[in-house]
């Protein structure tokens, strides 16, 4: 453990001389899931300050678990195993609350998305290149642009933003560039227009980076050197990318997205008539945040091995290791094998999904032919765990590394209460998962 919190802590923190056990009585466990606890706050408060953008009125009982939760981790409040795994299902529930209430933020403001394909790494013109999860700010930025001769592009979780009708009709909203957000880097020393980032997943620019000068930040996003955007106005943004040379990228890739829960649910009685037929043996929900290295292979590998009739729905940024593929449909039907739900935050659509199997086909939510392999990075992730925890959803499995904030202990309840799994290899995972 190490915790260093108060004035009771051991010279240079408990735990940092092998105590097990703080100074106040709390020992490792008791400290990990505190962690755990402040670590899925952090993803809460990201999506709850989206919500607060669009409908403010519906954040108070997001903040009174947030308050709550913190109040929590104070020295001297709570020594319970049992009541921190209750107030981790609180948090767990609070993100389900939370991802339930953007959803319908973001439909009601910009209509529910349609199956769109946008065009990937071609770019021209007087450019902007937009990275993040803010909707809010991409529909304010496209209004500011409307016939200034600017083109805008997507990176990242914003590719999702195409398969929406009030931002899709914009004709200078273009394509996507790029692929997860850790590319930035690379990408946008490259890119020769304007740059903005407007939420997390800003990667440090390098010292001898050229793009600073050309890059934005928005609201709480902030790197040294950067231009902030303040009070939503763009003047300076938008004479800075027309001061700046043309951008000119080709390429005929493309992507698809747009899949959202209520246009897939559209769909369910082709699905349940495919189910019947056996043209559709199961789903495999292959979704997370993704980070640098070879770890999120696994994904790429794991979605091309998976049978032609099997479906994968996604969402989130760890998509990009396999949105590339062509699944095609479920053989002998019109059902595309890809499903990409949209951003991080659009995870509750496939538990929308599943309980609306669960109640067709009359069959427990984990007895469902689903298989859930999850990646995860940071915080976000986490609070997506524990809302699929607060439903009760078990049989997950997680990779590509375990964190390292879990313990023995704790990864042997989650083991025992949810059937947790950490990701081995795809050939031995996959002989575990096909049903």
């Amino acid at each position: 453990m190490f915790c260093y919190q108060c004035e009771m802590s051991a010279t240079n923190g408990c735990g940092s001389s092998g105590q097990h056990i703080g100074t106040c009585g709390k020992d490792e466990n008791l400290a990990r899931l505190q962690d755990i606890m402040v670590f899925g706050l952090k993803g809460l408060s990201a999506y709850r300050e989206h919500l607060n953008e669009l409908e403010p009125e519906k954040t108070k009982e997001i903040d009174d678990v947030i308050n709550e939760t913190l109040y929590f981790t104070l020295t001297n409040v709570n020594f319970n195993f049992d009541e921190h795994i209750s107030q981790l299902m609180k948090v767990g529930n609070a993100g389900v609350k939370v991802m339930d209430y953007l959803s319908e933020a973001h439909t009601k403001k910009f209509g529910i998305p349609k199956p769109v394909t946008v065009s990937q790494n071609r770019a021209e013109g007087k450019a902007i290149l937009v990275s993040g999860h803010n909707l809010d700010f991409l529909e304010k930025l496209l209004i500011a642009t409307d016939g200034k001769g600017i083109n805008i592009y997507t990176h990242s979780e914003m590719l999702p933003a195409h398969g929406y009708p009030h931002l899709n009709k914009f004709s200078h909203l273009k394509g996507n560039v790029g692929k997860a957000w850790f590319d930035q880097t690379k990408l946008f020393e490259n890119w020769s227009g304007t740059i903005v980032v407007n939420t997390n997943c800003i990667v440090p620019p390098k010292k001898n980076s050229s793009y600073l000068r050309r890059l934005y930040t928005y609201k709480i996003v902030g790197v040294d050197g950067a231009r902030k955007i303040e009070n939503d106005n763009f003047d300076k943004l938008i004479a800075k990318t027309l001061s700046l040379p043309d951008v000119s990228l080709e390429s005929e890739e493309s992507l698809t997205t747009g899949h959202h829960y209520k246009t897939v649910l559209g769909l369910a009685p082709e699905i349940l008539d495919a189910i019947s037929k056996k043209q559709i043996s199961q789903f495999f929900v292959v979704a997370g945040c993704d980070a640098p290295g070879k770890g999120g292979e696994y994904y790429r590998e794991l979605v091309q091995k998976l049978p032609k009739d099997t479906v994968v729905i996604t969402s989130s940024c760890g998509k990009f290791r396999f949105n590339d593929i062509d699944l095609g449909n479920v053989p002998d039907t019109e059902i595309p094998r890809y499903l990409d739900l949209g951003q991080c935050n659009d995870s509750n659509g496939a538990v929308h999904i599943a309980l609306a199997l669960s109640e067709a086909l009359n069959i427990p939510l984990n007895h469902l032919p689903v298989s859930i392999v999850l990646s995860w990075m940071e915080q976000k992730a986490v609070i997506i765990l524990l809302a699929l925890f607060s439903l009760g959803v078990k049989n997950i499995y997680l990779g590509p590394k375990a964190p390292q904030f879990i313990n023995d202990d704790i990864t042997n309840f989650l083991v025992q209460h949810f059937n947790l799994h950490l990701t081995s290899d795809v050939d031995t995972d996959l002989k575990a998962l096909l049903k």
